[in-house]
C-alpha cells in the first residue's frame, strides 16, 4: 500500500522552538520520501535563514476593522488557492508538508497581524480555510519561554499560551509540552506522527 502524503503545522509563541523542532523532525527518519516547508501560508518559501527575523511584531498599530476584514478575504482567497496550487497536488506522494504558522496565528496573537477587526469573525472565516491533517502547539510555563525570547511583555505572552491551549482538542491539535529538550520533544511529536499514519493505514 501506498504511504499517503501527511500535512502538519507547528503553532506556538514566539521563543517556543518551532524552528528548532521542525529542523530537528525533518532530520529523523520518517517513512516518507521527502518534506516540503512553507512558512503561514501555502506558497513556496524562501529559505528560512534569509526570511527577515521579526524583533516587534506587535511594532505597528492594528488595521481599522474595515481594512482588517477585507485583510480576511484575501487571506480566504490565498489559502484556498495556494492549498490547491500547492498542497492539493502533493497530498497522493509519499511527503511530509510542514507548515511553520498557519491561520491559526491570526486568532492567537492579532496584534502580530494588525487584525483589528472582531474575532469571531476571524474564527468564522477559519471554517473555510483548509486545514492540515495535525497541529502541533507548542507551549509551557510563560516565564519558561520568557527567559529565551522577550519580545512581548510577560502577561502577553500569559495571553497567548492560554489562546494557543484553547485549539487543543487532541484529535487534530496537540499540545506539546517544551519545557524538555528538543530530542525528547521531535520524539513525542514523530510517535503522534508515525500513530497517523497506522490511524490512516488502517
Amino acid at each position: 500500500m501506498k504511504l499517503r502524503g501527511l500535512t502538519i503545522c507547528f503553532l506556538g509563541p514566539d521563543g517556543s522552538g518551532k524552528s528548532t523542532i521542525i529542523e530537528g523532525l525533518l532530520k529523523k527518519d520518517l517513512p516518507f520520501s521527502q518534506h516540503k516547508y512553507f512558512h503561514l501560508k501555502p506558497f513556496p518559501q524562501m529559505p528560512t535563514s534569509k526570511m527577515q527575523v521579526v524583533t516587534d511584531p506587535h511594532k505597528y498599530e492594528p488595521y481599522s476593522s474595515l481594512k482588517s476584514y477585507f485583510k480576511l478575504l484575501f487571506l480566504f482567497y490565498q489559502y484556498n488557492i495556494g492549498w490547491a496550487s500547492n498542497i492539493l497536488p502533493l497530498r497522493g506522494k509519499s511527503l511530509l508538508v510542514v507548515f511553520d504558522r498557519y491561520y491559526d496565528d491570526l486568532l492567537v496573537d492579532y496584534k502580530r497581524y494588525r487584525y483589528g477587526g472582531k474575532i469571531c469573525i476571524a474564527k468564522l472565516v477559519k471554517y473555510f480555510i483548509p486545514k492540515p491533517d495535525l497541529y502541533f502547539v507548542l507551549t509551557t510555563d510563560a516565564n519558561v519561554i520568557y527567559k529565551r525570547k522577550q519580545e512581548v511583555p510577560l502577561k502577553e505572552l500569559e495571553r497567548q499560551i492560554n489562546g494557543y491551549r484553547n485549539l487543543i482538542d487532541g484529535k487534530r491539535y496537540f499540545n506539546i509540552d517544551v519545557n524538555k529538550t528538543s530530542k525528547e520533544i521531535v520524539l513525542e511529536i514523530s510517535n503522534i506522527i508515525v500513530s497517523k499514519i497506522q490511524d490512516v493505514s488502517d
